[in-house]
């Protein structure tokens, strides 16, 4: 008979205790000695400070409910633990604060292709995210077992993972163990992807961009609004990457200068101006880091 254990799923807004199978891990899993000395911190600093979406790991079909993350105490603990970290290592730290702002972020999955199942994904570029760390656990017994992800939030590329295995000394609650097992994990994947984003991040700020052509457009037409942005747009920017371009939709990721193009608004406003006089360019829907567009 497989033995039983106790799990505790964190989810953007759904937390479940329940009794369950215990299955092996998918990650490998880091035996944390209860002497272990703490790892040296890279001391790799940023141009600008990051801002980071925690969140629970779940999908938008998981349908949540924000306030059962709140009534949980081990999810809590787990938020602030992962969130005293980053502000202590001067990141500027965002979190999903209502169910209102929830239903934004799922009513936006359907318009980026592509991503429509990644609720953190659309979630970070809904509050201007540059990193989504996303959390789970369990556990097992007296072990706690917590797994950490971190990926950019403008283009959902993997930055990093951790998973941790701690054991409870005698006498130790469920929640401290929560808390040096989270302490151990964030402070590892910290580690590992401050380097590689602070490098990244010299580049320039990331936007997403969608483009939508809508209305009559002949096909030279269509072809000289895509010349437009593929030659004229790109010279604005550091950099730009054409995820893919159709006749009638771009999606693209726009690298900005942050002494050149403060924020959304003014990247839009590129766009708009290249295309004066042959092409009407309206706002769909513009976040701090996604930018949706129609060209009329």
């Amino acid at each position: 008979m497989m033995n039983k254990v106790l799990c505790f799923v964190l989810g953007l807004g759904a937390i479940a205790l329940m009794s369950c199978a215990s299955n092996p891990p998918a990650k490998e899993e880091i035996e944390v000695p209860a002497d272990v000395e703490t790892i040296e911190i890279t001391k790799v600093t940023f141009k600008t400070a990051p801002t980071v979406l925690v969140a629970p790991a779940l999908t938008g079909k998981m349908n949540p409910n924000i306030d059962v993350v709140r009534q949980n105490p081990l999810a809590k603990t787990a938020m602030e633990v992962i969130n005293a970290y980053l502000t202590s290592r001067d990141y500027n730290v965002v979190g999903l604060e209502s169910q209102a702002q929830l239903d934004e972020v799922v009513s936006l999955q359907s318009t980026i292709a592509g991503n429509d199942d990644d609720l953190a994904y659309a979630a970070g570029l809904t509050v201007g995210a540059d990193i989504n760390i996303t959390y789970s656990g369990s556990i097992q017994d007296n072990d706690i077992v917590i797994d950490l992800n971190a990926s950019e939030a403008s283009t959902a590329q993997l930055l990093g993972s951790e998973s941790v295995r701690m054991s409870s000394s005698e006498g130790e609650s469920q929640r401290v163990l929560v808390q040096k097992a989270m302490e151990k994990a964030i402070e590892a994947l910290e580690n590992k992807i401050r380097a590689k984003l602070a490098a990244q991040m010299e580049i320039g700020v990331p936007y997403k961009v969608v483009v939508h052509l809508v209305g009559q457009f002949t096909d030279d037409q269509a072809e000289e609004i895509s010349s437009i942005v593929s030659m004229k747009v790109r010279k604005n920017f550091s950099k730009m990457v054409v995820n893919s371009m159709s006749r009638n939709t771009y999606d693209l990721m726009i690298y900005a200068d942050p002494d050149k193009h403060e924020d959304a608004q003014m990247v839009y406003g590129e766009f708009s101006e290249a295309l004066n006089g042959i092409a009407k360019v309206r706002k769909q829907n513009i976040t701090k880091k996604l930018i949706i567009l129609e060209i009329q």
